[in-house]
């Protein structure tokens, strides 16, 4: 389809694969392996730029489109803040983890990419955030990464717990203290899974 430059085609068949798999599923077993491949045929020469950049456009169409006909809790619990740091341009990791979490009733509000950091501080601080979910590409540097999460997590209060996810955490080589690393999409919801069974958010009191 992309080959073929068929864009409301690959709109249909994205489409029916949510309806067919359910949100979850279908960023899990069709979405994760669909953006190696292209990735991979990227790099090959295989395909144009323009012709993964109109991948990445309808993958987003077809997310958010399924991400919005869940109802947004007003008073969902956790309440997730979801950015990336600044010079961190790739944006579909955060769609991701919106549409795993939007099943599971959390309260989500995202920023898109490139918050400086002191914004993202203002903004967990504003939200009333629980969790502040962060994503990190292949590309971005591991040293540059570790030192926003270290500076952040002593910008931020003790209870807010901090995700750092994507790409680049697979090669972080120690622990972080107060982050946690989520270095794969299916972790997302045992990430979640977790934090609900041990902490009491102080916007439920």
């Amino acid at each position: 389809l992309l080959r073929r430059h068929d864009a409301s085609g690959l709109q249909q068949l994205l489409a029916q694969l949510v309806m067919r798999q359910g949100l979850q599923k279908f960023v899990l077993e069709s979405v994760a392996p669909l953006n190696r491949v292209v990735g991979d045929a990227w790099m090959r020469g295989e395909l144009q730029v323009f012709e993964e950049h109109l991948y990445t456009e309808q993958m987003q169409v077809a997310l958010r489109a399924a991400i919005n006909a869940f109802p947004r809790p007003a008073s969902g619990v956790p309440r997730i803040l979801l950015t990336s740091f600044p010079n961190e341009q790739h944006g579909l990791g955060l769609l991701l983890v919106e549409a795993l979490l939007a099943p599971e009733g959390v309260h989500c509000v995202s920023l898109g990419t490139q918050t400086p950091l002191e914004d993202i501080r203002r903004a967990a601080l504003a939200h009333r955030a629980d969790i502040l979910a962060l994503s990190f590409s292949g590309a971005f540097p591991v040293r540059s990464a570790i030192d926003g999460l270290e500076m952040l997590r002593g910008l931020l209060p003790p209870h807010l717990t901090i995700w750092a996810g994507g790409e680049m955490t697979r090669r972080v080589r120690r622990t972080i203290p107060g982050i946690v690393l989520i270095p794969d999409l299916a972790s997302t919801t045992q990430a979640l899974r977790s934090w609900r069974a041990h902490r009491v958010p102080l916007n439920a009191a």
